[in-house]
């Protein structure tokens, strides 16, 4: 699988059984939707689609590399700190672009995930508030 971003071939990242892989090149990280959802759901956030976002119409994001699709850029988090994340439409794949140097393995990744959706979230939750 080629990454959405720079077309480099992905690794996969072991562990926990997840359909988690990453770019060696950009860091960027791919990981399917049921699989983000229970990430997500077992760190006691809600799941993707309530974690509200908006989409970018004017974003060019790439194809997804299951599907060869056009990805949507979704964009969050608050004013000061932006966050983006890409979903395929068809599949649903979500790619997470270059914040994710640090994750060697999916130990890593989750918690490197986990923390990025807290953070896209933020806007939501502070508006209710």
């Amino acid at each position: 699988m080629d990454c959405p971003a720079c077309n480099v071939e992905m690794a996969d990242l072991e562990g926990d059984e997840l359909a988690l892989r990453k770019c060696g090149e950009c860091g960027g990280l791919w990981i399917d939707v049921a699989d983000l959802n229970r990430v997500l759901l077992h760190n006691n956030l809600p799941g993707l689609e309530s974690l509200g976002g908006k989409v970018d119409t004017e974003a060019l994001t790439g194809q997804c590399p299951e599907c060869q699709v056009d990805l949507v850029r979704i964009t969050g988090g608050d004013r000061n700190h932006p966050l983006s994340y890409d979903s395929c439409e068809s599949c649903g794949g979500i790619f997470l672009e270059s914040e994710f140097q640090d994750a060697t393995d999916a130990k890593i990744a989750i918690k490197e995930i986990i923390d990025f959706f807290k953070a896209f979230s933020a806007k939501k939750k502070s508006a209710a508030v």
